[in-house]
């Protein structure tokens, strides 16, 4: 196979201190964006340059790896780049988020019903995107870039062997990535395992779940088995290299991908969905086994004991680096790159948020519009639930809260740009006493991200000049969520929660100041305080959503969400605070009830059709 390589003057590894510059790279291989079903056997329209000339030295041979990076997932706006829906957010079909938009994929395919796999052929660039797309999201491309390095690394005649092994292992760990996102989307995939070729007469046909998890869980082992393969970025390297694939990204991966298949979604006693692809074990492993929840288990602790040998990784914390308190902490955990507590992240550019305007809309247009429900899912700071009923709370819902509230909601009378917020609306029955607040709808508070009444902070935090020069990450994985995939795995398996589940539980809520969970808890609370403690912890970090369908908690999406009207009386200060039915994009779920099949995405009816084995997923 040929192929055409745009050769820059000089190798810069990074760009922007220390972030991987592969976004700028220029890099092109023909055919490397892989078409699917027969289209991927096109010619390619160069033969400038050979592939013996890109792996004939180790600069050009690593920028094929380095392509590679540029595909990982990514949940925000960046500009040239768009999330998979677009301007929106995949929280917004779930019970945290509103999407008020009006013409994003959610407002107008998913909301009123209208998503179906003929949806997903459409691949014109700035459609209404869907939550993932087979064709149009970039992976496969990525996969191709990553075994056209690990198949042709062998001939880079100026690359020793032991940077050889490691880029290899970097190679099959970001290969693992990208499956592990589809396989949360789609279940079963079609197993490519090397650069498909004109030599390959055709496209893989779709694999079972098992071995769907059996090659991710293979890539990843092998990557953890590499000698060279570095636990984490060492000191000397991190001006130039922190973000790439380490061992410990790949460990806890093995946790997510293990946790998300031992769950109901695909290990129960039926599937969750009739039809071709749960008969063909794609959907569904064909029945329920108990040891699925102990291989999450002793993934977990291989993590740990191997965190325990080689250390490093640990969750932010106040004090760490100058940071200030545990908000700050919380912050800094997902949002700043070079942190300890990040394993995996995606780095499309030098992003600081000054410069985004992209996510900027988004944010601010009605993409991220927090809820009622998300709002009253934050504890007391003494851990007690938080209660509308409970006559003090609800004087001052604001007050003695969850420290990550305010880091995801800006909150009337909170610190807001270096002073306190004045987030309060004017009551349409009162204006004279209950008149708006100076921060109302004003600059980036559009009134279109104030449909809930709630203003989301997280991700744009304050939009002051120190949010402007904070470079931000996509956080694809953290030590958090470890330390919560732990704890549910040991509770599960164990049919109740023992020592070490409340353990790691508590280590998550004690960042940030919360009190440990109360013993004696059954296994059905200590799971529903584990997925409590993912929402509040991973919101805005697309968490939720898979939480919700992997446990099949189908009722949380048939209930119909609220916002709240904050009033705050001029003289006494008292609020008047009012619920309100969030009605304008009213989601079809709401009344006709959650259908199973929208827990896995459509395949393109297009993919499915050129009969090639790719098995529709089930109901679509």
């Amino acid at each position: 196979m040929d192929f055409k390589i745009g050769i820059m003057k000089s190798l810069k590894k990074t760009l922007y201190n220390g972030i991987l510059a592969v976004a700028a790279m220029t890099l092109t291989v023909g055919c490397e964006d892989l078409a699917l079903g027969e289209n991927f056997l096109q010619k390619p329209p160069s033969t400038d340059v050979t592939i013996d000339t890109i792996f004939g030295k180790a600069e050009y041979a690593q920028r094929v790896l380095w392509k590679s990076y540029q595909y990982l997932p990514y949940g925000m706006e960046t500009p040239g780049f768009w999330t998979q829906m677009c301007m929106s957010t995949i929280e917004g079909l779930t019970d945290i988020n509103y999407d008020n938009i009006g013409w994003s994929a959610l407002s107008n395919t998913y909301y009123p019903g209208l998503y179906n796999a003929a949806v997903e052929n459409d691949t014109r660039k700035n459609s209404n995107r869907t939550k993932m797309q087979f064709s149009q999201s970039g992976f496969w491309t990525g996969v191709r870039h990553a075994w056209l390095f690990v198949q042709n690394v062998d001939r880079v005649p100026d690359m020793d062997a032991a940077e050889k092994s490691r880029l290899t292992a970097e190679a099959k760990m970001m290969v693992a990535v990208f499956y592990a996102h589809m396989l949360r989307h789609y279940g079963a995939l079609p197993i490519i395992d090397h650069a498909l070729s004109a030599e390959d007469d055709k496209f893989p046909a779709r694999a079972t779940l098992q071995e769907t998890v059996d090659f991710i869980v293979k890539l990843l082992d092998e990557a953890i088995a590499c000698k060279e393969f570095p636990w984490n970025i060492d000191e000397s390297e991190r001006d130039n290299w922190d973000g790439r694939m380490t061992k410990a990204g790949a460990m806890a991966l093995k946790t997510r991908v293990l946790l998300f298949v031992a769950s109901p979604l695909f290990n129960d006693a039926k599937p969750f969905a009739e039809g071709e692809a749960s008969d063909k074990k794609m959907t569904w492993f064909g029945g329920y086994d108990k040891a699925r929840w102990k291989q999450a288990a002793d993934a977990c602790k291989d993590f740990f004991d191997a965190l325990n040998a080689n250390g490093y990784y640990k969750l932010v914390e106040a004090g760490d680096n100058g940071i200030s308190d545990e908000r700050n902490a919380y912050t800094s955990a997902y949002f700043d790159r070079g942190n300890t507590e990040t394993l995996i992240a995606c780095r499309r550019q030098y992003l600081a948020t000054k410069n985004n305007s992209q996510f900027d809309k988004a944010l601010r247009w009605g993409a991220y519009c927090p809820t009622k429900e998300f709002f009253d899912m934050f504890e007391m700071k003494d851990g007690r639930k938080f209660d509308w009923n409970n006559a003090e709370m609800k004087k001052n819902p604001f007050k003695n809260r969850d420290p990550r509230l305010y880091e995801n909601i800006i909150l009337d009378g909170d610190r807001y740009n270096g002073r306190k917020a004045d987030m309060v609306d004017q009551n349409p029955k009162d204006k004279a006493n209950y008149p708006k607040g100076k921060d109302w709808k004003q600059g980036r508070m559009h009134q279109l991200s104030l449909a809930t009444g709630l203003a989301c902070r997280k991700w744009g935090l304050d939009r002051n000049n120190e949010a402007y020069s904070r470079p931000v990450q996509w956080p694809i994985m953290r030590m958090a969520e470890v330390y919560l995939n732990y704890a549910e795995a040991l509770n599960e398996y164990h049919d109740g929660p023992t020592p070490e589940a409340y353990k790691y539980i508590n280590a998550v809520r004690a960042r940030v100041g919360m009190p440990g969970l109360k013993s004696g808890m059954t296994k059905q609370e200590f799971r529903e305080a584990v997925l409590h403690e993912r929402a509040v912890e991973f919101a805005y970090e697309e968490v939720r959503f898979f939480d919700l369908i992997r446990w099949k908690k189908y009722d949380v999406f048939e209930t119909p969400l609220h916002g709240l009207h904050v009033y705050r009386h001029k003289k006494t200060k008292a609020y008047l605070i009012e619920p309100f039915k969030l009605t304008k994009y009213s989601r079809v779920w709401w009344k006709s009830g959650w259908e199973p099949r929208m827990c896995l995405s459509a395949f393109p009816s297009k993919e499915v059709n050129k009969g090639y084995g790719l098995v529709q997923n089930p109901g679509w």
